[in-house]
């Protein structure tokens, strides 16, 4: 880490970690000097839509304020022009480079400076991840003919996941496809996940056995041996595994036949899929497990449905873990849902109270970071995720 260190402190002054979303833009711009240190944050909601909202904040200063924003590079563009009005640097050549969380990469592994074939790369696997890839290629694209000397990297979410062993990766299906189509399990939160792995090994010395649990509008679960992550619940797509706020995960091929004779279009079908499911499809009500747990206590019997069931997917999916692992030694909630739900962290820590695992209740209801008795088996962890210190810190080294 020392020679990175050096060689980064004569290169580096700026480093803008970029998040994007259909209609988000976020970001975290850092100073590299002896540390990563957050100078600013943006969040840019409604992108494309009659009113955007802005929001910047630099150090404890927060300002919001509603902004037209048709396109990514608007955004990016406004972020720009406000820090440089706030004084954060002088102008964009200050800027030394544009970090993505880049999502699908297919066979790209780590971070890298992107060029030609990385593009090339990521419109290959358009198909596996159209909305995610659109968005990133839009705006590097746009990024190279407007600004073509600023930098560009990424660290894509399927990184961290490259270790899971090929007999865990394989689909059962015709061989050839793997290597003809990228047909295989990629997994995807790898920055989140990978976080996770840092930080228990850093500040818990945890570094063996782990179980991570990224839930939130998108979710994942992740088996960590060793720092490295040996199975997760994504596939060759962000659609697969645990459903999602709208997303189906698993979900049997053999059901669209019947689907097709229906609604006569594939296109409709993939779009109800992705968009129209997961909490959303089961509860009726909404895509976000706040107001579906608040239905659900009105006596909603299709929200406590949706509940029982994520909450099912998930303990599926750490048992099956556990056995990989032989044993765990720490089951950790992060994202959304996993850090904001008092009544998920409590119901899954009780579902596996026959291994052993026990809650401490008053940790859990003030969201302390430990939140498991001294007498369980295993320890319970609470931990907010930070995906774009990953980025910075993978991008940083390539650099």
């Amino acid at each position: 880490m020392n020679s990175v260190n050096r060689m980064v402190n004569n290169t580096l002054k700026l480093l803008c970690v970029a998040n994007l979303g259909s209609t988000s833009f976020k970001c975290k711009l850092y100073r590299w000097e002896e540390k990563l240190t957050v100078i600013a944050t943006a969040h840019i909601e409604n992108i494309g839509k009659a009113n955007s909202l802005g929001e910047v904040m630099i150090g404890q200063n927060k300002n919001s304020s509603e902004i037209k924003c048709n396109t990514h590079l608007e955004g990016f563009n406004y972020l720009i022009n406000y820090l440089i009005s706030h004084d954060v640097f002088k102008s964009l050549k200050d800027l030394t480079c544009i970090a993505y969380k880049a999502v699908h990469g297919g066979p790209l592994k780590g971070a890298m400076i992107i060029n030609d074939s990385v593009i090339n790369t990521m419109k290959q696997f358009l198909p596996f991840a159209p909305v995610h890839n659109s968005i990133y290629i839009t705006l590097i694209e746009d990024i190279r003919d407007v600004y073509p000397n600023l930098l560009q990297a990424a660290y894509f979410e399927t990184s961290f996941h490259t270790d899971i062993p090929e007999y865990r990766s394989i689909y059962g299906i015709p061989y050839e496809w793997k290597d003809q189509f990228g047909i295989k399990k990629y997994g995807f939160h790898g920055s989140s996940h990978g976080f996770i792995a840092h930080t228990l090994a850093e500040r818990f010395s945890e570094r063996e056995k782990i179980i991570s649990l990224h839930l939130g509008g998108s979710s994942s679960i992740c088996a960590i041996y060793g720092g490295k992550s040996i199975a997760t619940s994504f596939g060759a797509t962000p659609q697969s595994g645990l459903f999602q706020n709208n997303r189906v995960g698993d979900f049997d091929v053999f059901c669209i036949p019947a689907l097709i004779d229906y609604y006569k279009d594939l296109k409709e079908i993939l779009q109800i899929l992705s968009s129209q499911s997961g909490f959303l499809g089961i509860s009726g009500e909404s895509n976000d497990f706040r107001d579906i747990q608040i239905q659900a206590e009105k006596g909603n019997k299709r929200a406590q449905l949706a509940m029982d069931a994520f909450i099912d997917n998930c303990i599926g999916f750490i048992g099956m873990y556990w056995a990989y692992l032989e044993g765990i030694d720490a089951l950790v909630f992060t994202g959304g849902i996993g850090n904001g739900s008092i009544y998920l962290r409590k119901q899954i820590a009780e579902k596996l109270s026959f291994y052993g695992v026990r809650i401490d209740d008053y940790a859990n209801e003030n969201g302390l970071e430990i939140i498991s008795d001294k007498k369980s088996s295993v320890r319970l962890y609470n931990i907010k995720t930070d995906e774009e210190f990953i980025v910075a810190t993978k991008c940083i080294a390539v650099m």
